[in-house]
């Protein structure tokens, strides 16, 4: 009886180090997104150089070469040994020795760790920094994949299938992507030029990055990034709804 009470206690002490550890690793992350596009939203489009750009690239760690590259960054990646006058720095939103872990062993388990994880860029073009932008992709509470985004460039996005073109300055996307076989994620981008406004930047930067550290996860697109999806519902977004059904509202009920 009584090695098994130790046997209890201190499987308990190390269930509770691992809570500890992964709940620490979860708010690391997220600390590491929320700072990586704090960094993004400081870069001036048409007016930053590239040695800004790089030094980003530099704290955050530029995306590692794929595999059938043989190691090696193409040229269209800034941090090719010799990039092209045009070219991107792609860093990993979501980062952390206990996430690397689960991508190289995605059969182990995933206890207390939010499944979320998505990626940043920044493009340059003749030492300047033209376009910035970033995606997260999570599984909500209500078990959907869900999406929230923000991208600066010269020009808004054009030729969008779903396009909310609130002002010559800001838009907000829908994306729609197949995350495996039998399952669709739906995302919204929000868009902006050097010509927006401040109120239009606030709207479009307010993001919730803290649920994903949370235990219940983050819920709808609604809840992530209020703003911008109600200008996408009044704009576009209640069209979808009507047509298609409740299913694109991405909101647990329809605002006032």
């Amino acid at each position: 009886m009584l090695l098994v009470a130790i046997v209890v206690i201190i499987a308990g002490i190390l269930c509770v180090a691992a809570a500890t550890y992964v709940r620490h690793d979860n708010e690391s992350r997220v600390g590491r997104a929320k700072s990586l596009v704090h960094n993004l939203q400081q870069l001036q489009v048409g007016e930053s150089n590239s040695k800004l750009a790089a030094a980003i690239a530099a704290e955050f760690g530029n995306a590692p070469p794929p595999a059938n590259f043989g190691g090696r960054y193409p040229k269209e990646n800034c941090a090719a040994a010799a990039p092209l006058e045009s070219c991107a720095y792609i860093l990993a939103m979501n980062d952390s020795p206990m996430q690397r872990l689960l991508l190289k062993h995605p059969s182990l388990p995933h206890f207390w760790v939010r499944d979320w994880w998505g990626y940043a860029e920044i493009s340059i073009a003749n030492g300047t920094v033209i376009h910035h932008s970033f995606w997260v992709w999570y599984r909500s509470s209500n078990d959907q994949w869900r999406g929230f985004a923000g991208s600066e460039g010269k020009a808004l996005p054009k030729y969008e299938r779903v396009q909310a073109r609130i002002s010559d300055s800001y838009s907000v996307e829908r994306e729609d992507t197949s995350m495996s076989p039998d399952e669709r994620g739906f995302g919204l981008q929000s868009s902006l030029t050097p010509a927006a406004t401040a109120a239009e930047r606030q709207r479009a930067s307010h993001f919730d990055f803290a649920c994903l550290a949370q235990s219940q996860g983050c819920g709808e697109i609604c809840e992530v990034m209020p703003d911008a999806w109600r200008d996408f519902y009044d704009k576009r977004g209640h069209l979808d709804v009507e047509t298609f059904g409740s299913a694109y509202l991405f909101c647990s009920k329809l605002p006032k």
